[in-house]
């Protein structure tokens, strides 16, 4: 074998004048060899042959120039002399392939952006969460975003692979005196001297180390800075807050406005110190706050899990079952399954889905192409004939086909590149946040672009080139060439490949919207129509007391107008979202019925006004009674809760008590009533086992509106609110709204994936058409010869469909799988979700069958129409 490849490599680079003769003596000195020293001849003589590699004896290899200059301006002009000549092939060909890399270019930015969260930071990678985690038999149960205020400085203290840790508050609503007016503010968070040396955001003034040292320091955003105080330097200005601070405090920092890619979004940093009561008065009991800490390069928190759990042990508790867990903070936006995140996050699924999506755009506009030049292989192949009679090589053929496709894919980049610019403002719309300011001024996507675009050229047009260059010149100028058993099996495979890909991406949108119906229609157990929500003002505790019976007078006002059904407080309302509910992660034990749990149980204060505006259901015993005093020390549960403990008869639970701990604590209340279950928050969550007490400080309230005279009701609310809270404005909103909000993730990439699955079936609709075309066109003989024959119009369409049918029928068996594995994947992200909808895959597969009947059909109806005196006239 040695020896073999040694002549073939021989006679491929010796000079055919020299050839003969060198070969002659070679083997002389071969056969001579090969007598004398056996096997090892034949590597000799590949020694002797690669010693014979110099140029004076090697052939000229410039007509193996895939392209030169003139070769090349030869290409260009034959390729557009042929892209002009078939119009209508051309367009499909360009405007399929630009629109499937604008689609791909775009959902490939939204994916780097998703995929980008906190990852500006300098070592973001070495940034960890500290979150808090029940774990109990071993088994990680509740996980909890937060943890408590003294856990970040004592890591850093006790454990030397961390460099440093800062500790952070987020604030509900904080009301700010702006001259005269009063402005609500959410973005306000507070945060200790260490914040900065881990999260390095801009500075513009200030110093990174001493901006929050000292209590009532006040760091804003460069918006915020210019809102409050116009073009001045705001540092050293005071702001006074309303509510519970009720003080001035100083700017001492501004920094460049935050990103949108950052999980933990504000406006404005108290100074840690500012908010001492709060914090010590938490200590080690409580973990309302987000932690973080920067560890030393090269440390990986795995290796010193034990040492997270000793100290867990050491801080909160030997025989509590909350641990310390250190949580990378690049991954939260798309990993995290945390209850208490900031913000709302995205899904890793989600950014898989988009990614499948793009390429199947991209993928389905390629195999358009390869599609309809490969069956126009009839059309070049007496073109390609008469090249290589007259000495064309097979490699100068791929460089013209190449240099076709190089053409076609280089005008759909530069529309792609001018497309993308134009539907940059609506994409943005779409996924409902800007990404870009210019598609120019992103190197990401120019990189893309180019990229992708020589990735195109080749992948589009590399089978094609070699299909066109491989055709036999006898076989051709004889009038014998036929499309290869090969080629018409790839073209129909990658017209399977279509079909899949549109049945999978009808079925899916489908689906898709069929679920966030489902959530939108889905009874939540209460009734949040013309109910209104909002914030009661945020006290100093001593002030609490005081303010309670202020409500209690507001409320009595409120309810005594027509236009106003019920009225009652919460601390927490429905419709927000996991972070927004209070929790219990201790033992709880319901004597002589249960024995000590473990886990975290969810609490709300609420009044019987807030039950009765909400229409809460009763499952057993009784709601609360304000006359009754004994109802402060009394509780009610709903059916999750029941669920929890393993209680199957909501009435042996009556007037039972529960303690929190165990037995022998003091802290145990009667249990007078079992709720309905209704949701809380999005549906995608299951009912969380909730305990409902009364009395303590009103946070927020309802009030439910009189459908008949809702407006003059809520104008009540209005002016009364001004009369009892002059200080604080109102900020109101709909429950019903507030529950809409929840699924705004999941409309958005509702409408995401539906708009790009529409886009990639109109790609492969376009490609089909552009096949069927060129086909029926291509076969015009053969139809004209059934109808002499006496073949009628539908005879003639059976014939064409019955290839289409069984393409369309093996789609059928690959998509169906590949449908139920994808969305019910999607679908088990959800609690409450609907069972896997086969009758929408079976129409999805119906509307592609005739989709693609449909366009057949009408090609060769126009073929089938013809006369055929015109169809055979030069056969």
């Amino acid at each position: 074998m040695i020896r073999r490849w040694a002549q073939r490599f021989l006679q491929w680079f010796c000079h055919p004048d020299f050839y003969d003769e060198i070969a002659g003596d070679l083997e002389e000195l071969y056969q001579r060899n090969l007598a004398e020293q056996g096997s090892r001849a034949n590597w000799r003589y590949a020694l002797q042959v690669a010693g014979l590699c110099r140029p004076s004896l090697m052939r000229p290899f410039t007509h193996y120039t895939l392209i030169n200059p003139a070769m090349f301006k030869n290409y260009l002009k034959i390729g557009t002399r042929n892209l002009l000549r078939h119009k209508l092939f051309s367009l499909i060909n360009v405007l399929g392939l630009a629109l499937g890399l604008t689609a791909f270019l775009l959902i490939n930015e939204y994916i780097v952006f998703e995929k980008s969260y906190d990852s500006a930071f300098t070592d973001a990678e070495r940034i960890y969460r500290v979150t808090t985690v029940q774990v109990i038999n071993g088994e990680q149960r509740s996980k909890d975003a937060m943890t408590y205020h003294p856990a970040p400085e004592a890591l850093s203290r006790e454990l030397p692979e961390v460099m440093t840790g800062t500790v952070t508050y987020k604030f509900g609503e904080l009301v700010f005196r702006k001259g005269e007016a009063l402005v609500k503010e959410s973005g306000v968070i507070s945060a200790d001297s260490n914040y900065f040396r881990i999260f390095d955001w801009p500075i513009v003034e200030g110093t990174a180390g001493s901006m929050l040292k000292e209590p009532n320091s006040l760091v804003l955003t460069e918006s915020k800075a210019r809102y409050y105080f116009g073009n001045e330097n705001p540092v050293g200005k005071t702001i006074e807050i309303l509510g519970y601070f009720g003080r001035e405090f100083k700017i001492t920092g501004v920094i460049k406005d935050l990103p949108l890619n950052t999980h933990y979004k504000f406006d404005m940093i108290i100074s840690d110190g500012s908010i001492k009561e709060i914090a010590d008065d938490d200590a080690w009991s409580g973990f309302n706050y987000y932690g973080f800490v920067k560890l030393a390069p090269g440390t990986d928190p795995a290796h010193f899990d034990d040492k997270l759990v000793e100290l867990s042990r050491k801080y909160i508790g030997e025989n509590d079952p909350d641990r310390f867990v250190l949580f990378p903070v690049q991954d939260i936006h798309l990993k995290s399954d945390y209850i208490y995140e900031p913000e709302a996050n995205s899904s890793e699924k989600t950014v898989a889905f988009m990614k499948v999506i793009s390429l199947l755009i991209l993928v389905i506009a390629w195999v358009n192409y390869i599609n309809l030049t490969t069956a126009r292989a009839v059309n070049r192949a007496r073109e390609v004939g008469l090249r290589k009679v007259i000495g064309a090589y097979k490699l100068q053929l791929v460089g013209q086909f190449l240099t076709e496709a190089l053409m076609v894919n280089f005008m759909a980049a530069f529309i792609a590149f001018f497309l993308a610019e134009l539907l940059l403002p609506y994409f943005h719309q779409l996924i409902g946040y800007p990404i870009l300011t210019h598609v120019w001024e992103s190197a990401g996507f120019l990189t893309s672009l180019l990229v992708f675009f020589l990735i195109g050229t080749f992948v589009s047009g590399f089978y094609p080139a070699f299909v066109l260059s491989g055709f036999r010149p006898i076989a051709v100028l004889k009038g014998k060439f036929r499309s290869s058993r090969s080629g018409t099996l790839l073209r129909k495979g990658l017209v399977i490949s279509q079909f899949v890909a549109s049945i999978i991406l009808i079925a899916g949108t489908a689906i898709v919207y069929k679920q966030l119906n489902y959530m939108r229609d889905q009874d939540l157990g209460i009734d949040t129509d013309y109910v209104v929500g909002y914030e009661m003002p945020n006290v100093s505790s001593d002030r609490k007391e005081s303010f309670t019976q202020t409500y209690t007078s507001f409320k009595d006002r409120l309810t005594g107008h027509p236009g106003i059904v019920a009225a009652g407080a919460s601390n927490h309302l429905p419709g927000g979202d996991q972070a927004d509910i209070s929790s219990h992660s201790g033992n709880i034990i319901i004597p002589g019925l249960t024995d000590v749990v473990t886990g975290t149980t969810f609490l709300m204060q609420g009044d019987e006004g807030f039950m009765e505006a909400l229409g809460m259901e009763l499952a057993a015993g009784r709601l609360f009674d304000t006359q009754n005093r004994n109802d402060s020390l009394a509780m009610l549960v709903n059916e999750a809760f029941l669920r929890k403990m393993n209680i199957s008869d909501e009435q042996e639970i009556l007037n039972k008590h529960l303690y929190f701990g165990d037995e022998t604590s003091a802290n145990k209340f009667e249990i007078i009533g079992v709720i309905k279950d209704f949701n809380r928050t999005s549906l995608k969550q299951n009912i969380e086992p909730t305990i409902f007490v009364t009395g303590g400080y009103p946070g927020n309230m309802v009030v439910k509106l009189n459908p008949a005279n809702y407006q003059a009701g809520l104008d009540y609310l209005k002016t009364t609110w001004a009369e009892f809270f002059p200080d604080t404005p109102l900020s109101y909103y709909f429950l019903d709204d507030r529950f809409d909000r929840l699924y705004r993730q999941d409309k958005k990439f509702g409408q995401i994936f539906g708009t790009f699955a529409a886009l990639a079936i109109f790609i492969a609709v376009l490609g089909l058409f552009g096949l069927s075309s060129f086909l029926s066109i291509q076969r015009s003989a053969e139809v004209g010869v059934r109808k002499v024959l006496g073949a009628t119009v539908p005879n003639i369409l059976g014939i064409f469909y019955k290839d289409y049918l069984v393409l369309l029928g093996i789609a059928a068996a690959l998509s169906l799988p590949l449908i139920y594995l994808s969305m019910n994947a999607w679908l088990e992200g959800y609690a409450f979700r609907i069972s896997f909808p086969w009758y929408v895959t079976a129409l999805a597969l119906t509307g592609v069958v005739l989709f693609a009947l449909t366009i057949v059909g009408y090609q060769i109806m126009k073929v089938a129409r013809l006369d055929p005196a015109k169809t055979l006239k030069y056969e």
